[in-house]
């Protein structure tokens, strides 16, 4: 068994080791931003909520800074898409870094509730330049070959650097308080240090080669896609969101409230998650290469649910760690293939506008459940909402295996 895991191991290592060397130099440069965007945002958010509860908001006035970010980036995605069809990706970066990292530093530089409400609208108008910008740049400066890679490299590149974001998140706040300061003003400090760390990646974004962004569209758009096939991968990230509002966002709460951890304890976990999603995401083109992209998306999708629901209601710390942990890896490991998926299912027009359908689909069902969230953690605790995600991720797994599993089947038989 070992001498199996370890050739499988050296033979992954072979894999990727000659994928990369397939990686365009704009590719490269774009994974080392994402490591920087990764580390700041993860500590960032790490944080966030604490800081929040730290100056005396709720779980449902959370809920609703939530939503305000969602707002955001549902009023900018289809805008952000036209936008990315017509200017360089390059330019839109550096551009929206800078002032992403900007409404960020307004939500927590005073103690205003409608202030950080604001500027909640304003990091979701920007951050989803981000979130649009990687898939369509990515098909742009990449070939078939070692695309899933690609995409996979890209969001594993966040989170390795989002498990120094968690680590440094859980042990910088504990520094910095030993020079006096309250809580609050602790949290305030740390989160401008990891806005800082995204600032980085302006680097590596100004190296970029423009050139090499190919057929930059001026013209009128028009749909060369079926509209069908655009919906029908819009509906599952819809109901995704739905289940990931209710629960994801509150995790930090989650063992915070239930368990009393401390944030140091909270930073090691979720740089344990994210090592683990890593793992997960580097694993999955090689299982999507024997088992192909959906059916990997659909297994690891519904492996995780069990460990969702166990979170929910075991009163044991070790376990819903363990299941934190397992559920991280298995659910995150669908996502880039499920868009490298998405992308190759429409013309090449269109791949901006299907990735901010994706992302408005996502956002939208997260930012309407996570009002719903904090409610319901209020009122009944944290098992309610953990049970509602996990039924919500079976529906969404329903939804991909019979539109793009069952559907295919039935059309390669007739």
């Amino acid at each position: 068994m070992i001498r199996f895991i370890h050739g499988n191991f050296i033979k992954a290592i072979k894999i990727y080791a000659g994928s990369i060397k397939l990686f365009s130099r704009n590719a490269k440069l774009f994974l080392a931003g994402s490591f920087f965007v990764g580390m700041g945002f993860s500590g960032f958010f790490l944080l966030f909520n604490l800081y929040l509860k730290s100056i005396g908001i709720d779980e449902t006035g959370i809920g609703h800074v939530i939503t305000a970010t969602t707002m955001g980036t549902l009023f900018m995605a289809i805008p952000a898409s036209i936008l990315i069809r017509k200017i360089s990706i390059k330019k839109i970066l550096l551009l929206s870094t800078p002032i992403t990292i900007f409404t960020y530093f307004i939500q927590v530089m005073g103690l205003n509730y409608n202030l950080i409400l604001t500027g909640g609208i304003l990091s979701g108008i920007f951050t989803v330049f981000f979130q649009i910008a990687a898939a369509p740049f990515f098909m742009r400066n990449s070939t078939p070959r070692e695309r899933p890679y690609l995409f996979s490299m890209n969001f594993a590149a966040q989170l390795i650097a989002g498990v120094l974001g968690s680590v440094i998140g859980g042990f910088l706040p504990g520094i910095i308080a030993k020079f006096g300061l309250v809580p609050h003003v602790t949290y305030r400090y740390t989160l401008f240090i990891f806005g800082g760390l995204v600032l980085i990646a302006l680097l590596p974004y100004m190296l970029i080669r423009e050139c090499s962004e190919k057929e930059i569209k001026n013209d009128k758009f028009r749909f060369k896609t079926e509209k069908k096939v655009i919906v029908k991968l819009f509906l599952p990230n819809l109901v995704t969101g739905l289940g990931a509002g209710l629960s994801i966002p509150f995790i930090n709460l989650y063992f915070n409230d239930v368990f009393s951890a401390s944030t140091k304890l909270i930073g090691i976990v979720f740089a344990g998650s994210q090592f683990l999603m890593i793992s997960g995401i580097l694993l999955a083109p090689l299982l999507a290469e024997k088992l192909g992209k959906i059916k990997t998306v659909i297994f690891s999708q519904l492996f995780s649910i069990p460990f969702l629901i166990l979170m929910g209601i075991t009163g044991n710390f070790y376990f819903a760690v363990l299941a934190f942990l397992v559920r991280a890896a298995l659910m995150n490991m669908a996502q880039p293939l499920f868009t490298n998926y998405a992308m190759e299912q429409v013309h090449k027009d269109e791949q901006p506008l299907t990735n901010a359908l994706l992302i408005i689909a996502w956002t939208a069902g997260r930012g309407v459940s996570a009002s719903i969230g904090g409610f319901l953690i209020e009122k009944f605790s944290y098992t309610l909402p953990f049970l509602t995600t996990s039924a919500l991720y079976l529906v969404s797994t329903i939804l991909i295996l019979f539109f793009f599993e069952i559907k295919k089947r039935k059309s390669m038989s007739v």
